[in-house]
């Protein structure tokens, strides 16, 4: 053969060869619905990460809450709080869903305060004190009882 025609035919191969990759890789994300085409399966509603933990119509669950643990002027861990509020009252829970930012500015600073002036590190984080300190935090943010929160995993993570 001459190289006119092998030139060709190394190209056609390597043109193949991206064909088939192509398919392969598009294939899963076509399988589970991601072609566009509205075929396979319908897109989650939800958020993905938001998982239900009771069946409870007066349950809000918050989202995960952060703040830095510090400890002779350094960062030394963070502590991170799930939790949920608990309302009885279907105003005060739609009152409370429109203005989540502002709920989540006052937990975030009353667990500052907390890892800044009542945890010393290496102890074990006070859930009863979290508690009390993000139920203030609700009462003063909405101005009046009826929101209960409830405390469901207080971890200490150190860096």
């Amino acid at each position: 053969m001459s190289t006119a025609t092998r030139i060709p035919t190394a190209f056609m191969r390597a043109l193949t060869l991206a064909a088939c990759l192509s398919v392969t890789l598009a294939a899963p994300s076509l399988a589970i619905g991601g072609g566009g085409g509205g075929h396979g399966a319908a897109a989650p509603a939800e958020d993905s990460r938001h998982r239900t933990v009771t069946s409870s119509e007066t349950y809000l669950p918050l989202p995960p809450l952060m703040a830095t643990v510090q400890a002779n002027y350094r960062a030394r861990g963070n502590l991170q709080i799930e939790a949920g509020l608990e309302i009885e009252d279907a105003r005060l829970r739609q009152r409370v869903e429109q203005i989540m930012p502002r709920l989540r500015n006052a937990y975030v600073s009353a667990l500052s305060v907390y890892t800044g002036v009542n945890y010393r590190y290496g102890t074990v984080p006070d859930a009863d004190r979290i508690a009390q300190l993000l139920q203030d935090a609700t009462d003063m943010t909405l101005g009046t009882d009826g929101a209960r929160v409830l405390i469901g995993m207080v971890i200490l993570n150190p860096n």
